[in-house]
């Protein structure tokens, strides 16, 4: 029976991080599960069932570089052997008109989605490259990255920058042999659209949204009302993801980058992504044949046209 791996998970009070502490503590996996609060947060009868494969780290995503960087230190020496696999799953959602938006929520909701793993990241990669043996890093990002909602803009982008970071940093560590990769999740209920707490003055979130209507002052009201409408008419349409399945496809991808399998960078997750992202690439695909003249209408006289094959070619180590 081969050793087993040690996984740290960032946001695992709820949703998909809880379910895949859950889903490795079954498969006698170590696991370090992390978040603000995390000892009064996480399910006690996990704690007591899983003495000695379950390590409980105080951890807020959203905390600076030197900091994070202290945590990374700490959670190294918690198993024999240090960490196989980090997972940064953390992230937050809320339903907020552009215009609308305050400085505030947009700070923190970049914070959490893409400046947190970035820096959580940062901080492990020292370790992991003086680290002999292959590791992986995971992302949970989200399939809004192709069909963004209205009123979700920064939510979207956060995410979209996220998937982009990782699809340039998997071509970074490949000569380490640190393995990358998003997972790019369709609708799935969870608490992530849940305002992080403490705090001062959280953001509304999209589920508070679903139960109570936005002011009427507002001259987005009705298009709030209509978004809220078409998701509570029918959840299991639009959210048809469960976080158990999620995770359990999650860890069979990170055994097969293991096993030496080669496994996309970004791998969708779900009916609904797979649907929204398809249609995303028929219409792409579309427009550029359509605006193509345009296109290469801007290239300099003299210039011959079509060597996109030797620029992808270029600009990838993959």
């Amino acid at each position: 029976m081969s050793s087993p791996k040690t996984y740290l998970i960032t946001g695992t009070t709820s949703g998909i991080g809880l379910a895949l502490v859950q889903h490795l503590l079954s498969q006698s996996q170590n696991v370090i599960a992390t978040g603000r609060n995390i000892v009064s947060r996480i399910p006690s009868d996990l704690v007591t069932s899983h003495p000695d494969n379950l390590k409980l780290l105080e951890l807020d995503i959203a905390s600076p570089l030197p900091h994070l960087q202290s945590i990374a230190a700490q959670a190294w020496d918690l198993f024999p052997g240090g960490i196989d696999v980090l997972f940064n799953n953390a992230g937050m959602s809320a339903m907020k008109p552009f215009e609308e938006a305050s400085e505030e929520y947009i700070s923190q909701i970049y914070t959490v989605n893409l400046f947190g793993p970035m820096r959580l990241t940062q901080a492990f990669l020292p370790l992991f490259r003086n680290n002999r043996k292959g590791v992986t890093i995971a992302f949970t990002s989200s399939s809004s990255t192709y069909t963004p909602l209205p009123f979700m803009s920064h939510y979207s982008a956060s995410k979209s920058a996220l998937s982009t970071t990782i699809t340039s940093l998997a071509k970074e560590l490949l000569p380490f042999h640190i393995s990358v990769l998003a997972f790019e999740c369709g609708g799935t209920v969870t608490n992530l659209g849940q305002p992080r707490q403490p705090s001062p003055s959280p953001p509304p979130s999209s589920s508070s949204l679903l139960s109570s209507p936005p002011p009427q002052e507002t001259p987005y009201a009705q298009g709030i009302a209509s978004l809220i409408t078409m998701f509570t008419r029918d959840p299991p349409a639009y959210m048809p993801g469960s976080p158990s399945k999620m995770a359990k496809t999650m860890v069979s991808v990170i055994n097969k980058i293991q096993k030496g399998e080669k496994v996309p960078v970004r791998l969708v997750l779900g009916s609904d992504a797979w649907e929204s992202v398809n249609q995303n690439l028929d219409e792409t695909q579309q427009v550029l044949q359509e605006w193509k003249h345009v296109s290469w209408g801007t290239d300099r006289d003299g210039v011959k046209g079509g060597a996109e094959g030797d620029y992808l070619r270029a600009v990838s180590i993959l």
